[in-house]
């Protein structure tokens, strides 16, 4: 497949949740809310700062809400592979570092020192730590946020199934940094020929550009809370 020719067509344009329950007043409420209104095709679960066992509670909590809603919403866990084997969620989120050692022997030469060569911020010791599992993430279909087109490069290169860009515009999540703009977005759907999400200060409003960039979708926060 050519890389560097256009942004490929991948069909049906998707909108993905990415939770937050520190902006919910009622997360099960909002969780609810959202598998009912129609505009998700999914709901990634990001709250991988809680441990395991309180994650796994919050993933089955959530996908119950779903099946009552009898919505067609997929969930995305986010970090916890194990978590998404025991529930049979088919679909899991990693940051980059977290991808990047989990590779087994897609990463192998790939760990440690030169990690930091695709951008050193994203290869603290802080961010890699986590139990994401690597011998069950062959078994899942993995998405990688990415930040530079190097890092969206190497996770094609290694297995990802798709990767999650940004941040894009500007947003509150990230208030020190300026977004990355749709020219960066579109350089990487440009070169890939996996898909190509975008995130970071997306709404209804700017979805547009998103979608002009190139881009198999979009992830929001606040959008689907507004």
């Amino acid at each position: 497949m050519a890389f560097g020719v256009g942004a490929m067509d991948f069909g049906k344009f998707e909108l993905v949740w990415v939770t937050n329950r520190r902006l919910s007043e009622d997360f099960f409420a909002d969780v609810r809310r959202v598998a009912q209104g129609g505009r998700a095709d999914k709901i990634l679960l990001r709250e991988s700062d809680l441990p395991e066992r309180e994650y796994e509670n919050l993933a089955r909590k959530t996908l119950e809400i779903i099946a009552e809603c009898g919505s067609n919403v997929q969930l995305v866990l986010h970090t916890y592979a194990s978590v998404a084997s025991k529930l049979g969620v088919g679909e899991l989120h990693l940051p980059f570092a977290k991808f990047m050692a989990s590779g087994g022997n897609w990463a192998v030469n790939l760990t440690g020192s030169n990690l930091a060569k695709f951008n050193g911020n994203c290869a603290d010791k802080d961010k890699i730590s986590g139990i994401y599992a690597p011998n069950l993430t062959k078994n899942l279909k993995i998405g990688v946020s990415v930040h530079s087109l190097d890092q969206a490069l190497a996770a094609q290169g290694l297995g990802a199934d798709y990767v999650v860009a940004g941040h894009i515009f500007d947003t509150p999540s990230h208030a020190l940094e300026r977004g990355r703009g749709t020219k960066f977005l579109r350089e990487i759907c440009e070169k890939l020929s996996i898909k190509t999400y975008a995130i970071g200060g997306i709404n209804f409003e700017n979805l547009d550009e998103v979608k002009d960039a190139g881009a198999a979708g979009a992830y929001m926060m606040r959008g689907f809370l507004g």
